[in-house]
């Protein structure tokens, strides 16, 4: 496949993930589902056309996102884990023992989105939350977390099944 028909491809999913991040803060509840789903999107692609692509995709999906979201949290959540988890995946599944990966995948997950919650917290709006309602909502993040990560192989899987075969 020609270079331009990549690129093409790619363009088209990256203007459909801005539109779902555009829609998810214009509905209010999308805050954290639309970066769970615009990051779902650019599987297909990744997997098709490998990392460089995939990477090229979440960085282009990122910065056109922070111009036109109004959301800086939802577009924190894509650009530090969402858009960028799937790329990660694999790798972690590299670790054989399924503690240690449960382990490892908890840890990073916690890591950003304590760090991206504690920067919306004192830096970018002081007012938004408070330690209890952070507790309360670290908690939620871990099983969104745990369903996105359940999520990513059966999407691949029907990816597989129905649009035709993925680099791995």
């Amino acid at each position: 496949m020609n270079t331009s028909k990549r690129i093409a491809e790619c363009g088209m999913i990256c203007a459909l993930c801005v539109v779902i991040m555009i829609v998810g803060a214009w509905i209010g509840i999308g805050l954290y589902a639309s970066p769970m789903f615009a990051g779902l999107f650019l599987i297909p692609l990744g997997r098709k056309y490998g990392r460089k692509y995939h990477l090229a995709l979440w960085l282009a999906v990122s910065i056109i996102s922070i111009i036109l979201v109004p959301e800086i949290e939802q577009n924190l959540m894509f650009l530090c884990f969402f858009g960028c988890y799937p790329i990660l995946q694999p790798y972690f599944h590299r670790i054989e023992k399924k503690p240690l990966r449960a382990l490892g995948k908890l840890l990073y997950f916690n890591i950003l989105i304590f760090a991206v919650e504690m920067l919306v917290m004192y830096v970018l709006v002081p007012e938004a939350m408070h330690w209890a309602m952070l507790a309360a909502f670290m908690v939620l993040f871990n099983l969104t977390f745990i369903c996105f990560d359940f999520i990513i192989p059966r999407f691949e899987l029907l990816l597989k099944r129905y649009v035709g075969k993925f680099k791995h």
